[in-house]
């Protein structure tokens, strides 16, 4: 059983405006590639949702939401290894899920990286389920 660590207060976020070393940084930790300046500014600026949560200056964890009116996608949700188990995957995934669960999409989804092992336990337990490929949180999904 993994030790659950004292929660650290996090404040969030959803300004697009944000350090691409402290993304990169992040990914960097989480263990994805990192992905410069001009990229995080395209990808931020077309996201319809930021959301960052912050440990003073620092940013600890990330989601953002693309939509096209019919689908949506959740991206990049990620939380720094030093503040894993503190609830801040969950308070993100909340706040995301709240944004857009009364919007009626045909789809609502998101790509699992089975590298890790807890991220489909947590994405299931806000309601997301397996598909090939991804997941979806069919229960605010509306196809027609």
């Amino acid at each position: 059983m993994v030790e659950r660590k004292t929660p650290v207060e996090v404040k969030f976020s959803t300004k697009k405006d944000l350090p691409a070393s402290q993304l990169d940084e992040l990914f960097s930790a989480i263990g994805w590639r990192p992905r410069g300046e001009t990229k995080w500014t395209r990808a931020l600026e077309k996201s319809s949702l930021v959301l960052t949560a912050w440990d003073e200056e620092r940013i600890v964890g990330m989601g953002r939401i693309l939509e096209d009116g019919v689908m949506c996608m959740f991206y990049d949700i990620g939380v720094h290894p030093d503040y894993q188990r503190q609830t801040i995957g969950s308070q993100i995934m909340e706040k995301l899920i709240d944004e857009v669960k009364d919007k009626e999409y045909a789809s609502i989804g998101l790509f699992a990286w089975e590298e890790n092992p807890a991220n489909i336990p947590l994405y299931e337990k806000f309601g997301f389920v397996k598909r090939e490929g991804g997941m979806e949180l069919v229960k605010y999904m509306k196809p027609e």
